[in-house]
């Protein structure tokens, strides 16, 4: 049987307390002689000394795990960007992208290596449940979802997250794609490839507290829809529409009720709430327009997604 050659990436920030445990899992788990194992972790600006605890683990690895340490926090995008720009410098056949903080098992990547072997170049570990979840952060994530695929023009799956394997064609599709404002999960749709997915239950953090805040699922959201819809744009025209014929209906009544009844219009109250209105949809109308305007400012600027401020390699220790 031919050897595979897989990398695997890891994008870390501040997950020092889960490294050790996340190798002595993966490991094992990936231990086998049909498998070239590589390593590669990304380190996203961490503040504590993940960087340390993994060098130090470095020669305990397969042949070929480094560290890709980048000069600050760019977030997991560009971290895993890096990870996947790194990987393509091998010969790898394949890439698995995996989070450090335990909630993706390890053990289930070789069932995802055995569905890319029947064919599929995309490999999603679906999420089957979230019930490790609170109730706001599922409700808020139903609504995201909701939301992303009435809008957007790309369908994305509820449960498809960042842990899944992609084949060495995918990767180098999506590494085509150099955007900075990245909506990874929208791009893994964009791309195609024949998808596969492998119902996975997820489990809870070994250690430490999530970094995904309410905050970052509303910035998640209007990147997601800005990247992939101008459905917002064409709403504004819609709802532009609907204010001008309501305002021309109202206009229509009041010189009806002042010329045919001869009734006086109370025009203060009237007048108050038109002004708050209108004003309050142009100000929406014009941030939408200048979300677009802003992301495609920054994209002309062509600035790489990330910079690299070292790479910690085996060979270096």
């Amino acid at each position: 049987m031919n050897k595979s050659s897989i990398a695997i990436v890891v994008p870390m920030y501040n997950e020092a307390s889960n490294i050790e445990r996340f190798f002595d899992r993966l490991v094992p788990a990936m231990t086998s002689p049909n498998v070239a194992l590589r390593i590669i972790c990304v380190d996203d600006g961490s503040s504590d000394d993940g960087v340390a605890r993994v060098t130090r683990r470095l020669r305990t690895l397969p042949e070929g795990a480094c560290v890709v340490q980048l000069s600050r926090n760019f977030g997991k995008e560009a971290a895993l960007l890096a990870g996947l720009d790194a990987a393509l410098k091998t010969d790898c056949d394949a890439v698995v992208m995996i989070d450090a903080d335990l909630q993706h098992p390890p053990e289930a990547i070789t069932a995802l290596m055995e569905a890319w072997k029947e064919g599929s170049e995309v490999v999603i570990a679906s999420r089957t449940s979230r019930a490790g979840d609170s109730i706001s952060r599922r409700f808020m994530t139903r609504r995201f979802y909701r939301l992303i695929n009435w809008l957007s023009d790309i369908p994305m799956v509820d449960g498809d997250g960042d842990f899944r394997l992609l084949s060495r064609a995918a990767v180098e599709a999506l590494c085509s794609l150099r955007e900075q404002h990245r909506f990874t999960k929208g791009l893994y749709s964009w791309i195609g490839f024949p998808v596969a997915r492998i119902p996975i239950e997820f489990e809870s953090r070994e250690a430490g507290a999530s970094k995904f805040r309410l905050g970052h699922l509303i910035a998640l959201a209007v990147n997601a829809i800005t990247s992939f819809s101008v459905k917002p744009l064409r709403l504004a025209i819609i709802a532009g529409l609907i204010i001008g014929a309501l305002s021309l209906a109202t206009g229509t009544w009041i010189t009806f009720q002042t010329f045919v009844h001869g009734r006086q219009v109370p025009g203060y109250a009237s007048i108050f709430c038109g002004m708050m209105f209108l004003g309050g949809a142009q100000l929406i109308g014009i941030g939408v327009l200048g979300e677009y305007v802003g992301r495609t400012y920054i994209e002309s600027k062509s600035r790489p997604p990330y910079m690299v401020r070292r790479v910690i390699s085996q060979e270096k220790q």
